[in-house]
């Protein structure tokens, strides 16, 4: 069933503590900026929603004009259409830029999941989708490799990390755990692949009309650090996984396709193993225990941070305070975490806007919804 599209006002104008909610019905959207929570895959809906917001016309074209969309990340993941997601996004920005108008993505924690070879959210649909693209010779050899770590480990381990992992990842487990389409997938993530590539793009965190958009949040930690700089530690943090995992396939300790999760795993095992670690393996293994504390993998890290969602407002609200000021903004609108009525709504005296309503309609039936920043400065709700 569609439900007829309606616009929430929220009168967040020049000072966020004086907010007066306001309901009223409308047949168009008004113009302005309008930024997306996450999609987890679900294009159908996500195509809908824009398509009320007057963003893309019936053919799925862009239809915004000079209009601006911000995406707050987790595009991917939990339902079957990302692979359908990314490939419209990627065309809705060229779009969009042609006609003065502009598409911008930031990265939520699923994409830098999926570009670090954690899978462990995808389902089998979302593997099918790329099974076309995958090369037998390439899965034959990288069956044979993760096969014979598990079997044989390496000279380098203290562990016993791998005879650890052969119970589950074993010659009669390995295609029911790494279904055909994996290692494709994998490689269209990886910095050389389609999406990567793009995805390596995105910043972490944006700003526009004196509003900062960010995945998860900004923690009292990082919301010190200038958005820019965070964005570069992102980049940064990305490309160093990327050369850490090349160096240690090169020791002939690990193969990047079994993704963070497992290698965080091995660094562990090591870590709690007795004696010192191998030499060629020392300075790598420091190295991910940074990054783990950093950007791309920290709880608090704007990626997973959920403190603006949960936290306690009295605690909290000179904190935000603060970081508003630091950063030169008026508010800050995330995703990450689903409101308790699956609709957009403000904490803070609304100097933070919640816009993670549950789009994915198979697994959190919420409302898609759509987060407009009018030009006069006020925000409204669009509901589809």
């Amino acid at each position: 069933m569609r439900l007829v599209p309606r616009l929430l006002f929220l009168a967040l104008v020049a000072s966020p503590a004086n907010v007066s909610p306001d309901k009223a019905s409308a047949r168009e959207v008004p113009p302005g900026l309008v930024a997306v929570g996450d999609v987890h895959g679900d294009f159908v809906t996500f195509e809908a929603l824009l398509g009320s917001l007057g963003l893309i016309d019936q053919a799925g074209r862009w239809s915004g004009g000079t209009r601006n969309l911000v995406q707050t990340g987790d595009l991917l993941d939990r339902g079957a259409g990302s692979r359908q997601v990314m490939e419209f996004l990627m065309r809705l920005q060229s779009e969009a830029r042609a006609a003065g108008g502009r598409v911008t993505v930031i990265l939520g924690n699923h994409e830098v999941n999926n570009m670090t070879g954690d899978f462990s959210d995808r389902s089998r649909e979302e593997f099918a989708a790329f099974k076309r693209d995958e090369d037998p010779a390439e899965r034959a050899r990288r069956k044979e490799k993760i096969l014979g770590l598990v079997r044989n480990g390496s000279p380098l381990l203290r562990s016993d990390y791998y005879k650890q992992l052969s119970r589950t990842v074993n010659e009669r487990s390995f295609d029911r755990l790494y279904p055909p389409g994996y290692f494709a997938l994998y490689d269209a993530y990886s910095p050389s692949g389609r999406y990567g590539k793009w995805l390596r793009q995105r910043p972490v965190i944006h700003l526009e009309q004196d509003t900062l958009f960010v995945h998860g949040g900004l923690s009292p930690r990082y919301g010190r650090i200038p958005f820019e700089r965070i964005n570069e530690q992102a980049g940064e943090g990305l490309t160093e996984y990327q050369e850490l995992v090349e160096a240690l396939e090169t020791l002939g300790v690990f193969e990047g396709s079994l993704g963070a999760v497992e290698l965080y795993r091995l660094v562990a095992a090591e870590k709690k193993s007795p004696g010192a670690p191998h030499p060629d393996l020392e300075k790598p293994f420091a190295r991910l225990e940074r990054l783990r504390r950093g950007v791309l993998f920290d709880g608090d890290g704007p990626l997973w941070y959920r403190g603006l969602a949960h936290g306690s407002e009295r605690r909290l609200a000179r904190t935000v305070e603060t970081i508003l000021e630091i950063q030169g903004a008026r508010r800050i609108v995330i995703g990450h975490t689903q409101t308790p009525g699956r609709a957009i709504e403000t904490r803070f005296e609304g100097r933070v806007v919640l816009i993670d309503t549950g789009m994915n309609q198979a697994v959190y039936g919420g409302k898609p919804s759509g987060l407009v920043l009018k030009p006069d400065g006020h925000i409204a709700v669009w509901e589809n």
